[in-house]
């Protein structure tokens, strides 16, 4: 889970046919072609503590994984090593330990991970923190950056203010292209929202909004496919969680109108999720846990014909 959970009042914890009516806004949903996908959970060969553990990243080659593990107020990055078939015991990763550390990222070509942080943006000043949610004052997040440096990885580096314009910056996504989608809290709505950096000449540009369906709804977590062609996220907001699991096509420069996923894959009321490198496993985390879904190339084709569908109405 991510700081932003105090939304939900669950910071700490990880803790239908026809159209679907979220936070008075609609979902679309066409339930004739969608099969019934189901999530499985993921242990890791016991590494993955279900009732602390949040947000899979996977390397390029699959054989290291970063996950995030709260321990009372606190979350720290952790790594594990698959060898010889079996996934080690995992360890604080070497960036991370003395802060409030979430939300990893691999990038699509491993060479370097992205994750939020409370840490002192320069040396000796204080902790972020921010109190924009349900409980009152708690730690913030900015995005930094480490690179990989031979078989081990460099020291965080902040990614700069064009990107960190906040305290609260939270939960990156990136594109093949280096393209970043990130959230945002817009105090005045006191809703959340996607925004998109495209990275050029070795920098950041100015962030633009992103609108997935009702532009005064909060949504969360964004997995954005390489190519960008779709993204998997939590839309709207629902008791005890962050939101519907749904997902958004791309449609030149626009974002489709998100598609719930259905009932199946939100009963265990997900969030976090991330794309694996296979291009079509997600992995969530709900309240038992991390599990992974399967966006088959049957299943995909059917979300995009309704996707179809909703733009003929």
């Amino acid at each position: 889970m991510n700081s932003h959970d105090t939304a939900s009042g669950i910071l700490g914890h990880k803790c239908r046919l026809g159209l679907i009516a979220l936070v008075g806004s609609l979902i679309w949903l066409t339930p004739l072609l969608l099969t019934a996908q189901s999530a499985t959970p993921v242990t890791l060969d016991g590494n993955i503590h279900p009732d602390s553990d949040d947000t899979l990243a996977f390397t390029p080659d699959g054989n290291t994984v970063f996950f995030d593990r709260s321990e009372g107020p606190h979350k720290t990055i952790m790594v594990s090593h698959r060898l010889h078939g079996h996934w080690a015991k995992a360890e604080v990763a070497s960036f991370s330990g003395q802060w409030f550390d979430q939300d990893p990222l691999v990038a699509p070509d491993g060479s370097y991970l992205l994750f939020n942080s409370d840490r002192p943006v320069r040396p000796g000043s204080k902790p972020l923190t921010q109190n924009y949610f349900v409980g009152g004052t708690a730690p913030g997040s900015n995005i930094w950056r480490v690179n990989r440096i031979g078989a081990s990885w460099g020291k965080p580096v902040w990614l700069g203010p064009t990107i960190n314009t906040d305290a609260f910056i939270d939960f990156a996504s990136l594109a093949a292209d280096g393209t970043l989608y990130f959230m945002r809290w817009n105090s005045t709505e006191k809703a959340m929202h996607i925004w998109r950096s495209a990275f050029r000449d070795g920098r950041y540009l100015a962030a633009e909004l992103v609108t997935v369906g009702d532009p005064t709804v909060s949504v969360h977590d964004p997995a954005v496919a390489p190519d960008q062609s779709f993204m998997v996220l939590d839309y709207g907001k629902v008791k005890g969680g962050l939101g519907r699991l749904c997902i958004a096509f791309r449609d030149g420069n626009h974002w489709g109108k998100p598609i719930d996923l259905g009932d199946t894959l939100n009963k265990d009321l997900p969030w976090g999720a991330h794309l694996a490198p296979d291009g079509q496993t997600v992995y969530v985390t709900g309240q038992s846990g991390i599990s992974q879904i399967s966006f088959d190339s049957k299943f995909m084709a059917q979300l995009r014909q309704s996707d179809v569908g909703q733009k003929a109405e």
